[in-house]
C-alpha cells in the first residue's frame, strides 16, 4: 500500500491483489529446495523491496515521502466496506476452529474435496502437482492436468500466515477454509476497488455508492456467492480478476506503461491458472491495450521497450503453461461435463446484459470530452459480456446437438457472463449519469435520491439481513440465506458421516478407501474424502472411486461394492462401518486383512 505505483488508496488495492493472484502461479512451479526459501518469504521480500527502491528513488530525486501515503478520499473506504460485509457472509468459513465443524462446511459441497486436496499436495509437496515425481503407487498423481493458480495463491497465504511447514490434516483442513473465505473476501474487495479507482467513480460518493452498491451486492449477496458456497472458488476469483483486466485498460492512462503491462500480464496469468475457459472475457482488453500501445510504440526509449516485451514474454510462458497442463483433455468432453450447482436466474443474467447493451450504444451515440478513440476503446471494453454473450450461445448449441441438454458448463460460463455484465453495466451508468447530476444544484435531494437508491441497490438480489428470521422476515438474497443455513446448522449435532471422516484423518495406516452408505451423503464425495484426507489420491486408486455406484442402490450393496475394489490390482484396502467388518472378512477370508473399519 505505500508504495507508490498509484496515487489513489483504490488503485493501489487493485494492484496489490493482482500482484498477489498473478505471482503466485509462478512460484510454485519450482520446487522450494531450488529457491532455498519459502514463498511467503519471497512475497513479503518483493514488496519490502519494491517500498524500499521507491523510497531510496525518491529520496534521490528530491521527493517528499509524503508520496508514499496513497490519496485517500471518501469513496475510497467503499472498497473496506465490501470487505466487511464480505466477511459477515463467510464468518463460518473464517471462525472454523474444529475438524468436524471444518468437514462439515467442505462436505456440503461436492468439488471442495479435489480443491482441498490440490491445496494439501501443494503445501506437502512444495510445488503444483503437475511437477511432482509419480505418486506412492507409481501412477500420476490426480489433478496434474488441472491449473492450480487459485491453490497457489493460497498456499502462498498459508506460507505468509503460518510459514512453510504444513500442519497434519486436521490443520490444513482448517486452513484451507478459512483462506477460501479469505480468498472471497479479497475477490468482492478486488471487484470494488477496480470500480471506486476510475476517474468517473473519483468524482462524486453521490454517484458511485449506489452503483458501488449494486456490484458488491452481486458479488457478496447475490450470484457472486454461487461460486463460494458451490466449491468452485477459484472460478469467482478467475472472474474477479477478468472485470480488473476491465478496469486496468480503462485506467492505463494514469500508470506508467510497464505498470500497467504488469498488472494486466498478471490479471490475465491469474485467470489462466484459475479458470482458463474465462480467458475470453479478458480477450477484448488484451485487444484494445495491445492497440494502445502499438499507438504509442514511438514514444518509448529501449529501456521502456525492453521491458514492454520482457513482460508480455513472461505473460505468455504463464499462460502456456495453464495450457500445457489441459493439453491430455478433450474440449467436447470438458464442456460437456456433468456437475452440480446452484444455477443462477437467466432473467437476471437478461437484465444485465440487456443493460450494458443499452449503456454500451448510450456511450457511443454520446457526445463525450474524450477523444474519439478513448470514447470508442471505452465502448468495445464495456461490450465483454456482449461478445461472451454470442459465444454462451454458441456454447448452447454444442451442448444441445452433442448432449440434447444445457450441461454444467453453461450455467457456470453463464453465471461469469453475468457477473461481468453488472460491473460493466455499472461503469456505463456512471460515465453516463455522472455529467448529468454534477449539473443538479440542490445538493441535498442528490444525497437523497443516492441514500434511496443504495438502499434499493443491497436489496436488488433479495433481502440481504439475517436477524429478522424468527420475526417472520426471511433472508432472500443466496448468500444470506447460505449464511443462515450454516448457522443453524453449525448450533446443532453434525452428521454421522462426519464423526466418521474425522476418525479416517489419522496418519500412519495402510492406504484405503472408504466404502459406506450414509443416508443424505454422496458414497462417492465420502470416497473422495478418504482418499483427500490421506493424501494418497492418484490415477492408480482414481477408479476405485466409481466402483462405488452400486452403493446409490441403498447399503446392502457395500459387498458389491467392496469386492472388485479387492480383486483389482489397487494396493488398496477398504474401510467399512464396523457392524460390517466381521461379516465381509467372513465372505471374503482371502482379502479379511484388507477389511477394517474407520472407528479406532
Amino acid at each position: 500500500m505505500l508504495t507508490p505505483v498509484a496515487r489513489s488508496f483504490s488503485l493501489r488495492i487493485l494492484l496489490g491483489i493482482i500482484g498477489l493472484a498473478g505471482i503466485s502461479p509462478f512460484l510454485w512451479w519450482i520446487k522450494a529446495d531450488v529457491l532455498f526459501t519459502d514463498r511467503g518469504t519471497i512475497l513479503l521480500a518483493l514488496a519490502a523491496g519494491a517500498l524500499c527502491g521507491s523510497a531510496g528513488a525518491g529520496a534521490v530525486r528530491g521527493l517528499s515521502l509524503r508520496r508514499l501515503l496513497p490519496e485517500f478520499r471518501s469513496m475510497d473506504a467503499l472498497p473496506i466496506l465490501a470487505g466487511a460485509a464480505s466477511t459477515w457472509v463467510v464468518h463460518n468459513y473464517l471462525l472454523s476452529r474444529s475438524l468436524d465443524s471444518t468437514l462439515f462446511l467442505l462436505t456440503r459441497s461436492w468439488d471442495f474435496a479435489p480443491h482441498f486436496n490440490m491445496f494439501n499436495m501443494i503445501r506437502n509437496h512444495g510445488s503444483v502437482i503437475a511437477v511432482l515425481p509419480p505418486a506412492f503407487d507409481g501412477s500420476a498423481w490426480t489433478a496434474s492436468a488441472y491449473p492450480q493458480g487459485y491453490h497457489a495463491l493460497l498456499a502462498s497465504l498459508a506460507e505468509i500466515s503460518m510459514g512453510n511447514e504444513a500442519m497434519d490434516v486436521a490443520g490444513e483442513a482448517t486452513l484451507f477454509l478459512k483462506l477460501v473465505g479469505v480468498s472471497s473476501i479479497l475477490g468482492t474487495v478486488l471487484v470494488v476497488s477496480a470500480l471506486t479507482a476510475l476517474p468517473v467513480f473519483r468524482r462524486r460518493l453521490a454517484v458511485t455508492a449506489p452503483l458501488t452498491a449494486l456490484a458488491c451486492a452481486a458479488w457478496v449477496v447475490g450470484p457472486g456467492g454461487i461460486p463460494v458456497f458451490n466449491a468452485f472458488p477459484n472460478f469467482g476469483l478467475a472472474v474477479a480478476l477478468s472485470i480488473a483486466a476491465i478496469a486496468l485498460v480503462h485506467l492505463r492512462t494514469l500508470l506508467h506503461p510497464l505498470v500497467s503491462s504488469a498488472a494486466l500480464v498478471l490479471a490475465v496469468v491469474g485467470v489462466a491458472h484459475g479458470w482458463i475457459l474465462l480467458l475470453v472475457l479478458c480477450l477484448p482488453a488484451v485487444i484494445v491495450y495491445a492497440a494502445y500501445l502499438l499507438s504509442h510504440r514511438r514514444d518509448w526509449r529501449w529501456p521502456e521497450l525492453t521491458g514492454q516485451v520482457l513482460i508480455i514474454g513472461i505473460g505468455l510462458a504463464g499462460v502456456l503453461a495453464a495450457a500445457w497442463q489441459l493439453r491430455k483433455m478433450s474440449a467436447g468432453e470438458v464442456l460437456n461435463t456433468d456437475g452440480g450447482m446452484h444455477e443462477t436466474d437467466p432473467g437476471l443474467t437478461l437484465i444485465f446484459v440487456f443493460a450494458t447493451a443499452a449503456v454500451v450504444w448510450a456511450l457511443a451515440a454520446s457526445r463525450g470530452t474524450r477523444s474519439r478513440t478513448m470514447q470508442r476503446h471505452s465502448a468495445w471494453l464495456l461490450a465483454t459480456p456482449l461478445y461472451a454473450a454470442v459465444l454462451l450461445i454458441a456454447l448452447a448449441v454444442f451442448q444441445l446437438t452433442s448432449a440434447d441438454e444445457i450441461t454444467y458448463y453453461f450455467h457456470k460460463s453463464m453465471l461469469a457472463v453475468e457477473l461481468v455484465a453488472v460491473v460493466c453495466a455499472v461503469i456505463g451508468a456512471g460515465e453516463l449519469l455522472l455529467p448529468r447530476i454534477r449539473a443538479m444544484a440542490d445538493r441535498r435531494t442528490v444525497t437523497a435520491a443516492s441514500v434511496l437508491a443504495t438502499l434499493c441497490a443491497t436489496h436488488f438480489f433479495g433481502a440481504p439481513y439475517t436477524g429478522l428470521d424468527e420475526k417472520g422476515l426471511k433472508a432472500s438474497a443466496f448468500g444470506s440465506e447460505v449464511a443462515v443455513n450454516q448457522d443453524k446448522s453449525l448450533s446443532g449435532p453434525l452428521p454421522k458421516p462426519i464423526e466418521k471422516l474425522e476418525a479416517m484423518a489419522v496418519p500412519g495406516r495402510q492406504p484405503f478407501i472408504y466404502v459406506g452408505h450414509d443416508v443424505g451423503t454422496d458414497p462417492l464425495l465420502m470416497a473422495q474424502w478418504s482418499l483427500t484426507l490421506q493424501g494418497i489420491w492418484s490415477e492408480g486408486v482414481q477408479p476405485a472411486i466409481p466402483m462405488l455406484k452400486p452403493l446409490y442402490k441403498g447399503p446392502n450393496q457395500v459387498p458389491n461394492a467392496v469386492e472388485p475394489i479387492l480383486e483389482s490390482s489397487m494396493d488398496l484396502d477398504v474401510v467399512v462401518d464396523p457392524e460390517l467388518v466381521a461379516p465381509l472378512q467372513e465372505w471374503l477370508p482371502e482379502h479379511a486383512h484388507r477389511i477394517t473399519t474407520w472407528k479406532q
